[in-house]
């Protein structure tokens, strides 16, 4: 591909008409994933209808573990999606050319971790479909929210649902009998016809692209990813290198990124311990003092709930999860209570620790051991 071509298709200035581009190809991408990932896990992963559907049945049913299952796909995706807006805004506050080229390009990691993931479902299956459909769902959740924030919400590319049904109303409005066409004080229906062949475009580029994953994914096996995760590097690698022209030459860019990266990671623990105030104080609501509580206890935990080892998902939680989580419960703090306990914090000489988190985290750890054995005593011979 022309790198002119690629600049613009998904560089910092946008058009119409890249959009659309971009959304075609994303849109063949995410059939492919969706198809070859349910031939994987036996589960449609761009679906969340289906997901949230699926975990009230299973909770009905008193399945507990396919309901916390859902409940995981359910989370990534939105996560996803986060990821993908703090992303895009980074970018954007860097004034990088690449803003909305860093989540194609962790989307292909993702693909490539879930190739390798896939090799292992066939020994540890009880532990890596579950970590595979959420990298899925992470992946979904990402795509959806870039394609949407770039078009300002014109355009989807995993939610085949609400294409066919703007489909089906332009449809109606293209049909629509003009019985009053004479008379001037009733304007006629006209469907947009540009938009239905959008729509149809990425409709049908969805489908096409499901048949090539299913086929892949069938011949190949799991190495069919990286023919996706190299289109979606070629399509994003032209932005990504200007940036580095630009910026990577700097002398003190190491100091920079360190700088920044301790600089955010400092403000966190700062928010985190300020919400943890919070939550002690009288004046802080009783439904924000439990979210606070939820989030800070979290946030001083010694140890986390998904363990730093498992790709990409083991630095969700403090990367996008916790920050996001604190962000929402400052938003119900009072302003005043805020702003005294972001004063102790910064004095404050150590940070707490929260026993109490941890302690609750060893359950869930041992409950799911306990689960998993269960599991392997029943379906093992």
């Amino acid at each position: 591909m022309p790198i002119l071509y690629l600049r613009k298709l998904t560089g910092k200035e946008r058009s119409p008409g890249s959009n659309r581009q971009l959304a075609c190809y994303l849109a063949f991408v995410a059939g492919a994933t969706n198809a070859g990932g349910f031939l994987a896990v036996h589960q449609y992963t761009s679906h969340m209808s289906g997901i949230v559907s699926a975990m009230a049945d299973n909770l009905a049913l008193g399945s507990l573990w396919l309901m916390l299952d859902g409940l995981g796909a359910l989370l990534s995706f939105l996560a996803g999606a986060a990821c993908s807006a703090v992303l895009v805004n980074w970018g954007r506050r860097e004034r990088l050319q690449s803003e909305y080229a860093l989540p194609l390009m962790l989307e292909a990691t993702l693909l490539v971790c879930f190739g390798l993931l896939g090799s292992n479902l066939e020994h540890h299956e009880w532990l890596f479909v579950p970590a595979t459909v959420m990298v899925l769902c992470f992946i979904m959740g990402l795509q959806n929210a870039l394609v949407t924030k770039l078009s300002n919400a014109e355009i989807r590319t995993t939610h085949v649902t609400g294409m066919v049904t703007d489909i089906g109303i332009e449809l109606g409005k293209l049909f629509f009998w003009n019985l009053s066409r004479d008379d001037s004080g009733k304007p006629p229906v006209l469907a947009n016809r540009h938009k239905l062949r959008v729509l149809l475009t990425l409709v049908t580029l969805f489908f096409a692209g499901g048949v090539i994953g299913a086929l892949g994914f069938k011949h190949i096996g799991f190495s069919a990813t990286l023919a996706l995760a190299t289109l979606l590097l070629a399509l994003a690698a032209v932005p990504v290198l200007d940036d580095v022209r630009l910026h990577l030459w700097r002398r003190d860019l190491l100091h920079h990124l360190v700088a920044r990266s301790r600089r955010w990671a400092r403000t966190v623990r700062n928010e985190a311990h300020a919400v943890w105030l919070a939550a002690q104080d009288p004046r802080t609501p009783w439904y924000a003092k439990a979210l606070a509580s939820l989030i800070a206890g979290y946030a001083l935990s010694p140890i986390d709930l998904i363990p730093d080892f498992i790709p990409v998902l083991g630095y969700v939680d403090e990367v996008v999860l916790v920050p996001l989580g604190l962000l929402l419960a400052i938003r119900l703090i009072p302003l005043e209570v805020m702003r005294q306990h972001r004063a102790t914090a910064a004095a404050a000489p150590n940070r707490p620790v929260s026993h109490v988190a941890a302690l609750v985290i060893v359950t869930l750890w041992a409950i799911a051991a306990v689960s998993a054995s269960v599991w392997l005593v029943r379906h093992l011979p």
